[in-house]
């Protein structure tokens, strides 16, 4: 196994305990800007949601980068379809996590 896998393999796998936690509920603070929100801020979200949607992108954009790197595309493929995520989620903020 080459060096670059081993790394791949170990970011992969702290990424996905980081969106398990955010999924359920204990790493809300790595939710980006709801953690700093203030709390009016905070009651315009449906928290339950907001952590689906981040857990799910992440899960999602990871899945996507080992998908482009074992097809073996090139850097910007990988780069466009984590664009094409990113606009997924910030459509499912506006429709889905707002209350």
């Amino acid at each position: 196994m080459n060096s670059e896998l081993i790394v791949g393999i170990i970011a992969t796998v702290v990424v996905l305990v980081l969106a398990l936690l955010v999924l359920f509920g204990l790493g809300d603070f790595l939710i980006s800007g709801y953690n700093t929100a203030s709390a009016e801020k905070k009651a315009r979200y449906n928290l339950p949601r907001l952590r689906v949607v981040t857990s799910l992108s992440v899960i999602a954009i990871t899945a996507s980068v080992w998908v482009c790197m074992l097809l073996k595309v090139s850097e910007i493929v990988i780069v466009a379809v984590t664009l094409v995520w990113v606009a997924i989620m910030f459509i499912l903020d506006k429709f889905y996590v707002k209350k």
